[in-house]
């Protein structure tokens, strides 16, 4: 009999195609060694996996093939028609029900699938390339539940789930706006920020948080905050639920039996990531083109900004890697047209390039996922938005940069990134390219605020929670809310997220001279100059906790100009020009002036300034009524700005992929209407062939129109 293969030996062979068929067997029998040795069961389930890379090869051994990838529970590998009696047995034990003929579960996701079904909660930790989401669609098609909520960490991640889940269409309504009723059985897709604020939940039967490690950030963080009210409020609404993330290292002790949950904690992969070191020294920039030039496969590149993305895209276009794509030039004309003919975005996508990162608008961004899934884009170049969960078909990652803005990437960061390489089903072994060494290999303790309310749990959190739910240390903390007569409790809790001392100290300071500053707040609909500065100073130097200067905004009086600017000039691409303007603050060059006018639209109008203006309307509403005094309501200038002084259906639109200048021009067609489900309707119903539109607008329309 011949030597056992090492380890190494054998990853070496299974590199090679040509070596492989020439050892087939011998391989073969070399894994199965280390498949029936319990203690080698990591390295078994790597090198299966390696293996079924090169299938092809073993097409004289596909019996014993089959019989190794049912030994490591890869079942969704194995192909049913060429299994014996007993592999058949196991893989239909490992089909869901509801789910169609070619669908089936790995070993573990099985497990996680029948515990679920045996009415247990589970919060489960794994890696990237599990498979999480798959058990979800699983649960919704077992039909047994009348409402569940899916909780997920952006909007971008909204219309990637509401597009999975768009196959339960015609037994569930999936609601993913305020604006929406509820039908008769549902399920809402959320972000943490949208469950809170949503007030016509019917009982929840079952619910999932994606990304749950965000429960705890350590910090007052607004959305860190506002997840663990989601949490909250829909375990109030007496849902069954699954928990899903990254690799953690551990929970509190007692989260289990206090939650009535499994915690289930795997390495389990469905592909292997191979990391390299990039060698060389010198210009980074010079060694990236280089590594892309050789690079044949789909490529994410991991940077750590916006303006290292563009960076990057700049270099990679200027040196031709991507190589040319024609098909894409109606994209390229219309983001030119719409926001400036020289920003980056454009003339990457012509050279095979995609850029991606928070600062895009949500269609555009859309658009350059599906087209690098495509294959049309052999590069996209990213920031983290790209790696909290939006599904893509990388083969390889290149991680750039090992920072976040400022901060250091650690391990748990690095892992998430490091799992977008590979693609079950596409891609068995991924490769991630390090211009930078791996950090030190330490995964987070994940912290459930809820549960432990230690003193790093934040205040606007246990102020959302009823005292029976709270331990008397928390109980403690409450009582100089209770006891104060400045605000009621019923305030600090609407203003959501919002740290109740800050919401103190502003409605304290009005009542140092109420009749002036009721003066000055009491207006509704629209503001005048003045009104509005008063009302930014206000959010400004109280409520505006961290992070002062972000979002293109670095004062009060610059946040008054811009949310002017936006409502007097309407036109992206005009606003743009705007910023080029010479003068003392004028962008230096395209990209940065349209990235000023999305980072502001993104950050502050649609997110931030709305809240806070809300939170001032009520504050300042609970000051002056009991006084007798005129109070302003900014609630229609909020929706207003949030939906950035367009049709709220406008607006919605942009997150169903059909960009806002486009939603525009379609009001008319679908005939305006601030009702969503009635506009998503007529939408359904357009001739997208016979109107008088560019490719690029068809394109995405007809796209849109499939996925509702």
């Amino acid at each position: 009999m011949a030597a056992a293969m090492k380890p190494t030996i054998l990853r070496e062979t299974l590199q090679s195609g040509e070596a492989v068929q020439q050892q087939a067997f011998t391989v073969l029998r070399n894994i199965a060694c280390l498949v029936a040795d319990p203690e080698q069961q990591v390295l078994a389930h790597e090198l299966v996996l390696r293996a079924l890379e090169h299938r092809s090869r073993f097409a004289a051994h596909q019996p014993l093939l089959n019989s190794l990838v049912r030994s490591v529970g890869l079942f969704p590998y194995l192909e049913p028609e060429t299994l014996g009696f007993r592999d058949s047995v196991a893989y239909e034990f490992h089909r869901p029900e509801n789910m169609g003929e070619e669908f089936v579960f790995h070993r573990e996701q099985a497990d996680i699938y029948r515990r679920l079904l045996d009415g247990h909660s589970v919060i489960l930790s794994a890696p990237t390339s599990f498979g999480k989401s798959k058990i979800i669609d699983a649960m919704i098609a077992t039909g047994q539940y009348a409402n569940l909520a899916v909780i997920v960490p952006t909007l971008a991640l909204i219309d990637e789930t509401r597009r999975r889940l768009a196959r339960f269409s015609n037994a569930y309504k999936v609601v993913t706006h305020l604006s929406q009723d509820p039908g008769e059985r549902n399920v809402f897709v959320f972000t943490a920020e949208r469950a809170v604020a949503y007030d016509r939940f019917p009982r929840i039967n079952f619910f999932v948080i994606d990304e749950f490690y965000k429960l705890d950030s350590g910090t007052d963080d607004s959305r860190t905050v506002a997840l663990n009210q989601a949490f909250y409020k829909l375990r109030k609404l007496g849902g069954q639920f699954y928990l899903l993330g990254p690799n953690i290292q551990r929970i509190p002790a007692g989260v289990e039996s206090a939650f009535r949950c499994y915690f289930y904690q795997t390495n389990f992969a469905t592909v292997v990531s191979e990391q390299r070191r990039v060698p060389g020294k010198g210009d980074e920039l010079n060694r990236l083109v280089t590594l892309c030039s050789g690079l044949t496969d789909p490529t994410l590149i991991f940077c750590k900004s916006p303006a290292r993305v563009n960076e990057v895209a700049h270099a990679l276009v200027n040196a031709g890697v991507g190589g040319d794509v024609p098909v894409l030039e109606p994209a390229a004309s219309w983001t030119g047209r719409n926001y400036h003919p020289d920003w980056v975005f454009g003339r990457a996508l012509l050279k095979g390039v995609g850029i991606h990162h928070g600062r895009l608008p949500r269609a555009l961004a859309q658009y350059v996922v599906r087209k690098f899934n495509d294959l049309q884009l052999r590069f996209l170049v990213c920031t983290s938005t790209l790696i909290e969960g939006v599904n893509t078909k990388a083969k390889n990652v290149v991680i750039f940069d090992n920072r976040i803005a400022r901060e250091q990437i650690d391990f748990f960061t690095f892992n998430n990134i490091k799992g977008r390489s590979g693609r079950m089903f596409e891609h068995f072994v991924g490769h991630v390219y390090l211009f930078n060494d791996p950090p030190a290999e330490q995964l987070p303790f994940v912290d459930f605020p809820l549960f432990t309310q230690s003193k790093e749990t934040p205040d606007s959190l246990l102020v959302q929670m009823e005292d029976g739910d709270l331990v008397p240390q928390s109980q403690q903390r409450m009582m100089k809310y209770r006891n104060q007569n400045v605000l009621p409790m019923s305030v600090l809790r609407e203003n959501a997220s919002i740290n109740p001392d800050a919401q103190i100290r502003l409605a304290a300071h009005l009542l140092q001279d109420p009749q002036r500053w009721s003066t000055a707040l009491d207006w509704n609909r629209f503001p005048q100059g003045p009104q509005l500065e008063a009302v930014c100073e206000l959010i400004w130097s109280f409520l505006v906790q961290s992070a002062r200067s972000r979002g293109g905004v670095s004062s009060a009086r610059q946040l008054a100009f811009k949310v002017r600017q936006m409502q007097r000039v309407p036109n992206t691409a005009e606003r743009v020009r705007q910023e080029l303007r010479h003068g003392q603050y004028a962008a230096e060059n395209p990209d940065e002036a349209v990235e000023r006018v999305l980072d502001f639209e993104r950050t502050w109008a649609s997110f931030e300034l709305p809240r806070y203006l809300m939170a001032v309307s009520r504050i300042q509403k609970a000051v002056f009524d009991p006084l007798g005094l005129p109070y302003g309501d900014y609630s229609i200038f909020a929706s207003q700005i949030e939906c950035l002084f367009k049709n709220p259906v406008v607006a919605a639109l942009d997150e169903y992929g059909i960009p806002l200048q486009l939603g525009e021009r379609l009001t008319t067609l679908i005939k305006e209407t601030a009702d969503l489900d009635t506009a998503l309707l007529r939408f359904r119903r357009l001739d997208i062939d016979n109107l008088n539109l560019d490719p690029f607008e068809k394109e995405v329309l007809s796209d849109a129109q499939t996925a509702i």
